[in-house]
């Protein structure tokens, strides 16, 4: 079964205007980001942090793929960059913002602002939850590609994400393709019923698990939207 045609939107006539100013909002936008960066830490790659100084201070993207809470009230933070699967471990200590685990869900993309500690080959960064701050929500980062990339690092978590959900060619089963390419994830639907959302482009809330027995990454549905 095709699924290209899903991915061919229909221009409509002033289609040209509205990519113009699309473009100049996004050239508007990077230049206040420039602005507002200008002379503040450096944003760095994650996977260089090993080669940054100890004692600087830095700014990092990435993607949240764990939160752990301590007794001491600092919370546990580990992103990542999901194009090359490098990591960085996070220290965010109680600022007057919240911590990021009362906003902040697996997936979502986090810039961070914090003091790089180096200890043997391991780099931490320690900040401040007034320095945390969500980018983009899962569902606006997460793709069907990228999860099945990076599996390892979402396995057994709630991840929001979007796709299109068909049934596969044999007429049984569903899985959640790319909006983009043909990669797809088996979906179990269980007690939750999808048939109303099969053909459409969907948000999907589920929980990624590896069955070993199908030997393949299945996403378990609690919740699902269409898209507008």
């Amino acid at each position: 079964m095709s699924h290209s045609l899903h991915c061919l939107p229909v221009r409509p006539k002033n289609a040209f205007d509205e990519r113009t100013l699309a473009v100049v909002l996004m050239c508007i936008l990077s230049s206040i980001v420039l602005l507002g960066s200008s002379g503040g830490p450096p944003l760095v790659a994650i996977s260089t942090l090993p080669e940054v100084e100890d004692g600087t201070t830095v700014k990092a993207l990435g993607v949240l793929v764990d939160l752990r809470l301590y007794d001491s009230g600092a919370e546990g933070i580990v992103i990542a960059d999901l194009d090359d699967g490098a990591v960085a471990k996070i220290i965010s200590t109680p600022g007057i913002k919240a911590q990021p685990s009362a906003y902040a869900r697996i997936g979502d993309e986090l810039l961070i602002e914090g003091e790089v500690s180096v200890s043997g080959t391991t780099s931490i960064i320690f900040t401040s939850s007034d320095d945390v701050h969500v980018v983009s929500q899962s569902e606006l980062v997460l793709t069907v590609e990228a999860v099945s990339r990076n599996w390892f690092l979402f396995e057994g978590d709630v991840v929001r994400i979007k796709g299109f959900l068909e049934r596969t060619g044999l007429g049984i089963g569903l899985r959640l393709y790319d909006r983009t390419d043909g990669c797809s994830i088996a979906v179990i639907p269980g007690d939750f019923d999808l048939e109303r959302f099969v053909g459409s482009a969907i948000t999907l809330t589920a929980t990624l698990r590896f069955d070993h027995w199908l030997s393949a990454l299945v996403l378990v549905p609690s919740y699902a939207v269409l898209e507008q």
